[in-house]
């Protein structure tokens, strides 16, 4: 073969290796968008917010996630399966005691345990949109420059960041790009507690502070690191079984007891639970706490509180959101993600009846050092291998944690959201859980997930249009 055959070869290689690059490229864009508009229309013909009678201000009546994640750092990682160490203690010594200085003496074995964490993706999708209808308007009363009063992103640091709300009004891809977020922030929340490696949602805080804790690569049981769960048993808080005092009070003080003796203290803690549960923890804590232990031999409270100390103690609590316990004053997040126990789902709860938990998480060690935090899979960490896709339009937004995707059919398009984080809880043995507290409100609160029967929307996604009448039909 002489030098001109060679090259012929090397360029039919070639030429089929850029076919099927192509051929690749073109059925990721094209495939999955529909052939026409599905997403609602905010203006023109049948437009959302195309009446012309509409006043410009609009405001948003949507119920948005909070929760621990706003005080969880949030920090880049490109490693698959982490490992993180800890010395679980000491063996019994082995041997005889000497009865010669030159004898050999008793000795023993440090033992170690290492946990992991494991990655998870969220994915969700726009609507697809038909650039064809981005600018139309109904009519001269059509306008575009209508305002959000409220909003509907932004209080759990799970959106993705740059999404421009005033424009979820106006401009379609923005106000899809939105929605995906709405989503994405929703399904985030409840999987930073509820999450299962079973369910594909990566481990969440449930079954993170939990016993029967592990050696990641030999799956040994490691009790040293075990966290500390108790059972309410479905009492009442405030009632007259199970005390809420002595069960967070003995809580905290094992736990403060495991971060001075192994050398952590001091610990940062954080108190979660959820918004129902704090409220009524809330109103019977004072009295209970400054009641505590006076109750001499099964009698009836024998402290009586004559002045305004209960509702003081109750409004600061909730003012500065923080619980005194063993004279420490913890901070306290409410979290709309804790799985919440009705009548619905556990047999035994009335009407009206709901359990849930309250959660004891380690945010640092001495030195600051961070000990619970989330982590995501850095798309920064791509940008060589992107760079070889040109324009395929891929783009990372929020320094690398969410990845979109757009997606083609001719004049049709699509975007889609990606991100892969974990939550890391390196100190198990810090953290604790009081499960199955019942709690009756007057009225539960209004839910930020559809399928709860708390959560409330209402009105159109589309709106009819009538068209003016013509001679031609």
């Amino acid at each position: 073969m002489n030098d001109m055959d060679e090259i012929k070869e090397a360029l039919g290689v070639q030429s089929k290796a850029l076919a099927s690059l192509l051929k690749e490229r073109e059925d990721m864009h094209t495939k999955t968008p529909a052939n026409s508009m599905t997403a609602p229309l905010l203006h023109g013909a049948g437009g959302l917010w195309s009446n012309p009678a509409l006043e410009r201000d609009v405001i948003t009546a949507h119920i948005r996630p909070n929760g621990v994640s706003t005080v969880l750092p949030l920090l880049p990682s490109t490693v698959e399966d982490p490992r993180f160490g800890s010395i679980t203690g000491y063996t019994a010594v082995v041997g005889s005691e000497p009865t010669t200085p030159c004898e050999d003496a008793p000795y023993g074995f440090v033992k170690g345990a290492m946990l992991t964490a494991r990655f998870a993706m969220t994915r969700r999708d726009t609507n697809t949109i038909d650039i064809g209808h981005t600018m139309l308007q109904w009519n001269r009363g059509d306008t575009r420059d209508l305002v959000l009063r409220g909003r509907v992103l932004g209080m759990t640091n799970l959106e993705p960041a740059g999404m421009s709300e005033a424009d979820i009004l106006n401009v379609i891809t923005q106000s899809e790009m939105v929605g995906a977020a709405v989503q994405a922030e929703r399904k985030l929340s409840k999987d930073i507690w509820q999450g299962t490696i079973a369910a594909g949602t990566g481990p969440g805080f449930d079954v993170q502070i939990a016993t029967g804790q592990k050696d990641a690569d030999t799956g040994t049981l490691a009790p040293a690191l075990d966290s500390d769960i108790k059972n309410f048993n479905y009492d009442m808080v405030g009632g007259t079984g199970r005390d809420i005092v002595e069960y967070l009070s003995s809580m905290m003080y094992y736990l403060q007891y495991n971060a001075e003796h192994m050398g952590l203290d001091p610990v940062s803690w954080v108190l979660v639970m959820r918004q129902e549960l704090w409220f009524e923890l809330s109103a019977v804590w004072p009295c209970t706490y400054l009641a505590n232990r006076c109750k001499p031999n099964g009698s009836t409270n024998a402290l009586v509180i004559n002045d305004n100390v209960n509702v003081a103690m109750r409004d600061d609590m909730r003012r500065r959101m923080m619980i005194p316990i063993n004279g420490v004053e913890y901070p306290v997040v409410t979290d709309t993600g804790i799985y919440e126990k009705t009548n619905i789902n556990t047999a035994g709860l009335l009407a009206g009846q709901y359990a849930s938990s309250i959660y004891a998480i380690p945010l640092t060690i001495n030195g600051n050092y961070p000990v619970c935090y989330r982590e995501y899979l850095d798309y920064r960490g791509a940008s060589r291998d992107q760079a070889l896709l040109r324009g395929t339009q891929m783009f990372w937004t929020s320094e690398g944690i969410y990845m979109w995707v757009p997606e083609y059919v001719k004049y049709c398009y699509k975007l889609s959201l990606r991100t892969e984080q974990r939550i890391i809880l390196k100190t198990p043995q810090l953290a604790g859980k009081i499960q199955n507290i019942k709690y009756t409100p007057l009225q539960h609160l209004r839910e930020p997930y559809p399928e709860s029967p708390y959560f409330a929307d209402g009105g159109v996604s589309v709106r009819g249009a009538s068209f003016g009448q013509a001679v031609w039909g």
